[in-house]
This record gives structure tokens, C-alpha cells and sequence, in this order.
């Protein structure tokens, strides 16, 4: 009886597992196989030849402007997903711990979400504004004469991409670090007071150890959106911010050079397994000296 009824649970498992693994195929499996293939081949006359070759991926390393775009982005990213860290962590330890109402945890979490309702494009275009000659920020200095000409300096760089990508990506990083700090049982957070733990103790020793998985999961998301984005640098940033994504769109739309632009792509996912590892083997020996 027990092998007949395993049966139809099997069965049904199979049916709900269909749908993930059909979907996993279609848009990760097969997309990250013919990336892999693009990337072996090479392009004569604007036109694709397949073949077996680790040319293109040499290239992304030794040739330019590709190591040094590739790096650049990198950094980016990492500036990005610390900043977003940085502002993330308090909002979410509020909203946590010290939001008792309902309502005013119901009105700042919907702080958070709202700007994921507005559009991409106009979050960034509106930094644009504010950062340029005849901005908020210069138009602000220059009535309180602290300036004499507006700045350009805050414009068209490295520093303005920055800034655009911590304010479009934090939220990301609030709800990864929320959902984490939501999960620490009060009963613990007692039991340390009670023990004659002080507050700035039991922050270091007790929530931010607890909370560093979601702290690095929202690190993770935003330095891969931020190493890909591709918006913010073409709107606030200028020649010196041009990132990897820009690069890869040019290969694809100007040079029609696939195999070059897949083999970016292969070298990007690589260096983000690598950092997934790297964070799940901090996290792991975070939580064991815990």
C-alpha cells in the first residue's frame, strides 16, 4: 500500500516540478549554452563563424579597452553595493527594531518601494538634472555665493554613476537586510540584556553576525546590477565612466561582433560565481564563529 500511494505523490511532485525546470531551461540554460557557443566562434565580414576556439576569451584579458572597462565596472559595482550597504543598514534595522506601529512601518516600507514605481530611465535622468550646470545642487551654491560658475566636476564621471546607482539600487539592499534582521528572534536580543550586554555589544556580537546573510545578498544584487547597468552611464556618465555593458552593446549593434561580446558575457557570469562562493564562504564562517 505504501509503494501504491508513493506512487500519485511522485507523480504530483513531478507535475509541480515540471513548470520550474521547463522554465530554467528555456531562459537560463539554453541563453547561457548559446552564449558559450557564440563566444567559441569568431566574425569575418560582419558575419558569424562558428568554431572551437578560446580566442575571444584571451581577449577580454589581454586585449584593450576590455580588462581595464571590465575592472572599472567592477569597481563600480563594489562602491555601488557598499554605499547601498552603508544607507541600507540603518533604514532596515529601524524599520526592524524600532518601528512598534503598524502603520508607520507599513508608511516607510512603502517609502522604499515607491520609487521601484517609477521608470528606470526618469530616475536616472532626474540625477542628470539635479548634478547639472543649472541643477538643484549648483543653483543651491550658487545663491548662497559659495560658489562664483557652476560646477562640472559633479557631472559626467565616475563619482556622478556612483551616486545614481547607490540612490536607484538601495532598496534592494533595505528589503535583503530587512527580511534577514526580521528574522532574529526578540527572545535573544532579551536574554543579551538581561546578561548585562550593552546596546553597541549586542549590535556587534548578536544582530549584525545574524544579519550578514542578508547584508551580502543585498551586496550581491547590487554589485551585479550595477556592473551591468548600462543606463547610468550613458545619461551621468562621461567617457571616463563608459562601463562593461556599454562596451558589450557597441560589439553587438556597431562592430557585429557576437563572439566578442558572448565571451564578455561568459567572463562576467564567471566572476560572479566566484563572488557568490566567496560570500557563501564568509557568511558560512561568520555563522560558525557565532
Amino acid at each position: 500500500m505504501s509503494g501504491a500511494a508513493s506512487n500519485p505523490d511522485r507523480r504530483h511532485l513531478l507535475i509541480w516540478l515540471v513548470p520550474p525546470l521547463l522554465w530554467f531551461t528555456v531562459f537560463m540554460l539554453i541563453p547561457y549554452c548559446m552564449l558559450f557557443y557564440y563566444s567559441l566562434g569568431s566574425t569575418e565580414y560582419m558575419t558569424f563563424k562558428p568554431g572551437v576556439s578560446a580566442a575571444n576569451l584571451i581577449r577580454v584579458f589581454r586585449a584593450e579597452p576590455y580588462l581595464s572597462v571590465l575592472l572599472k565596472s567592477a569597481r563600480i559595482g563594489a562602491f555601488t553595493a557598499i554605499g547601498a550597504t552603508i544607507l541600507a543598514y540603518p533604514v532596515a534595522f529601524c524599520l526592524a527594531f524600532h518601528t512598534r506601529s503598524a502603520r508607520a512601518k507599513f508608511v516607510i516600507y512603502l517609502l522604499v518601494i515607491v520609487p521601484w514605481w517609477a521608470a528606470y530611465l526618469v530616475k536616472a535622468y532626474a540625477w542628470k538634472t539635479i548634478l547639472g550646470t543649472n541643477g538643484i545642487i549648483n543653483a543651491l551654491l550658487l545663491d548662497l555665493h559659495l560658489i562664483h560658475e557652476p560646477l562640472t566636476l559633479i557631472l559626467y564621471n565616475q563619482f556622478s554613476v556612483i551616486l545614481t546607482l547607490v540612490y536607484i539600487f538601495t532598496p534592494f539592499s533595505i528589503l535583503s537586510i530587512y527580511a534577514q534582521l526580521e528574522r532574529i528572534p526578540t527572545s535573544i536580543l532579551e536574554a543579551s540584556s538581561n546578561l548585562g550586554a550593552t546596546t553597541f555589544e549586542t549590535l556587534t556580537k548578536i544582530i549584525i553576525p545574524l544579519s550578514l546573510p542578508g547584508a551580502l545578498a543585498g551586496a550581491i544584487i547590487t554589485f551585479a546590477l550595477a556592473t551591468g547597468d548600462f543606463i547610468a552611464p550613458a545619461l551621468v556618465g562621461g567617457p571616463d565612466a563608459v562601463m562593461i555593458s556599454n562596451v558589450v552593446i557597441n560589439l553587438l549593434g556597431v562592430a557585429f561582433d557576437w563572439p566578442m561580446a558572448a565571451s564578455i558575457g561568459i567572463v562576467v557570469i564567471g566572476v560572479g560565481i566566484a563572488l557568490i562562493s566567496v560570500f557563501q564562504y564568509v557568511e558560512h564562517r561568520a555563522q560558525a564563529r557565532f
